[in-house]
C-alpha cells in the first residue's frame, strides 16, 4: 500500500514538474511568434523598397521599348518604296503602240479665176477712149518681144500709134508658172529698151516710163507702156487680183 502511494506521487510529481516545464516554455514560444512576426513585417518593407528600387530599372526598358513600336516616323520610311523615276504607275505607263498620227487637213486651195483677156482690152479701150488701137495676136508676140506661142495659154494685147509715147499693152496668160517666168523675162527686157530710148531723146516720156512695170499674177504676165498706165493697170488689177 505505500509502495503504490509513493508511485502516486511520484506520478503527481512528474506530472507538475512537466507542467512548470510546459509554463515556462510557452512564453518563449509565444516570444519567438512575436519575433518572428516582427522579422517578416520588417521585411516586407524591404520588398516593397526593392520594388520601388526595381521599378525604374524596369520602366525605361519599358519606355524604350515604347518608342521602337511607337514610332511612325521609322515604320514610314520602313514602308515607303524605294524611289525608282523610271517606274511608272501601270495605268500610267505610256502604251508602246503609237497612235496613228491623223494627217492635218489641208487647206483648200483657193480655186483659180479664169479671167478673159480679151474682155479686160475691150473694157481698157472702152473705159480710157481709145479709138485707135490695134490688136496684137498670139502669133505676133514672138517677133515682137520674143514670146513663144507655145508658152502662152490666151493673149489680147493692143498697141496705138497716137502721140509721142505711144500705148503698148501686152496681157498674156501662160500656160504655167515656169512659161510666166519665161514671158516675164522677156517682157522686162522690152521695157529696159524703152527706158534707155526715151532717156536719150525725150525726158517726159522717159519719166513716164519709169512708172511702168512688168506685172506679175500667178500665170497672168502684162506689161503697160502708156501715159494712162495707171488708169489701165487699176483695170487690169480688177480682173486678176
Amino acid at each position: 500500500m505505500m509502495k503504490k502511494l509513493t508511485a502516486w506521487l511520484l506520478l503527481a510529481a512528474l506530472l507538475l514538474t512537466l507542467t512548470a516545464c510546459a509554463s515556462t516554455k510557452a512564453p518563449a514560444d509565444t516570444q519567438t511568434n512575436e519575433d518572428t512576426s516582427q522579422e517578416t513585417n520588417v521585411t516586407t518593407p524591404e520588398t516593397d523598397e526593392t520594388d520601388e528600387t526595381e521599378t525604374p530599372d524596369v520602366q525605361p526598358e519599358d519606355e524604350d521599348e515604347s518608342d521602337e513600336t511607337a514610332d511612325p516616323a521609322d515604320e514610314t520610311e520602313d514602308a515607303q518604296p524605294e524611289d525608282n523615276p523610271d517606274a511608272l504607275p501601270e495605268e500610267n505607263t505610256p502604251s508602246d503602240e503609237t497612235p496613228e498620227t491623223q494627217p492635218d487637213p489641208q487647206p483648200e486651195q483657193p480655186t483659180a479665176v479664169s479671167v478673159d483677156l480679151a474682155a479686160v482690152r475691150t473694157d481698157i479701150q472702152t473705159q480710157l477712149g481709145i479709138t485707135d488701137a490695134l490688136p496684137l495676136e498670139t502669133d505676133a508676140l514672138l517677133n515682137l518681144y520674143g514670146i513663144d506661142s507655145s508658152w502662152v495659154a490666151q493673149s489680147a494685147s493692143f498697141v496705138t500709134m497716137a502721140g509721142t509715147f505711144p500705148d503698148e499693152v501686152i496681157l498674156v496668160e501662160a500656160v504655167d508658172e515656169t512659161a510666166a517666168a519665161s514671158i516675164q523675162e522677156k517682157l522686162q527686157n522690152r521695157l529696159n529698151e524703152v527706158l534707155v530710148q526715151s532717156e536719150s531723146y525725150d525726158p517726159d516720156n522717159y519719166k513716164a516710163a519709169q512708172s511702168c512695170s512688168v506685172r506679175v499674177n500667178g500665170c497672168y504676165v502684162a506689161l503697160i507702156l502708156s501715159p494712162k498706165q495707171a488708169d489701165m493697170a487699176a483695170i487690169y488689177e480688177g480682173y486678176v487680183s
